[in-house]
């Protein structure tokens, strides 16, 4: 199973999915999509078998979409009252039955203390639902054990409550905070690298991992400031 996320930057996915659709990840959560229920058609050759967008009038343009291109069963579990930032769906595929969250995190005007931790209050206010079945939470978090914030430990000490590991740092053994390959580069300058994308899979599922790749710099900077994260489970 191809897992897989990337902030689009300030819309404009329905041009752009035609440099993430090659991979035909059977989950891709997509930051910052603009409004696609009119698009009939993406660019590019392959179309998603599968796509969704939940969103807050405040940020039209920075919404987050769900997608599939392999034709894996998603359900939107929110609809139709989403819970914007924390994005809930039921998942299956051949007998497999899981959950899926895709995460975009981001700042309140006024109120700092609360900036950036809307996947805080999602973990917390559904963590019976993520303990029904195995989940997959995924997204740009905008966070990091770099910025050394309390937000970031209450964070991950959140996940591990929940039996979560983050796939990037247990299949290279990179410690957080001190990635090798970012996932986002500020203003799109590659002097300003963050890893700000992460995906959390169940404990159970960490040996599984075969592959997991960062997008290079050069081959999305003319897209967007962020690279796609991409995780291959063998389930």
């Amino acid at each position: 199973m191809r897992i897989a996320t990337w902030n689009c930057r300030v819309g404009g996915f329905r041009k752009k999915a035609a440099r993430i659709a090659p991979f035909r990840p059977d989950v891709l959560a997509v930051q910052e999509v603009e409004k696609i229920d009119a698009a009939t058609k993406f660019a590019g050759e392959i179309e998603p078998t599968y796509r969704d967008r939940a969103t807050l009038e405040k940020y039209p343009r920075r919404s987050i979409g769900m997608f599939s291109y392999t034709g894996l069963n998603l359900k939107a579990v929110d609809y139709p009252d989403p819970t914007f930032a924390f994005r809930r769906y039921s998942a299956w595929r051949k007998g497999i039955s899981f959950q899926v969250v895709a995460v975009w995190t981001y700042a309140l005007r006024g109120e700092r203390e609360k900036s950036y931790r809307q996947a805080h209050e999602g973990l917390i206010d559904h963590s019976d639902w993520i303990l029904k079945r195995p989940t997959v939470i995924l997204g740009d978090f905008n966070q990091s054990a770099a910025y050394k914030s309390s937000g970031w430990r209450t964070l991950i000490a959140l996940m591990d409550s929940l039996g979560l590991v983050s796939a990037y740092h247990n299949h290279f053994k990179e410690t957080f905070g001190a990635e090798s390959r970012p996932t986002h580069f500020h203003h799109g300058r590659e002097s300003n690298p963050f890893h700000l994308d992460y995906c959390f899979l169940p404990r159970e599922w960490a040996q599984r991992i075969t592959s997991v790749e960062v997008g290079a710099h050069g081959d999305w900077s003319d897209v967007s400031d962020h690279r796609p994260l991409i995780v291959d489970v063998d389930l």
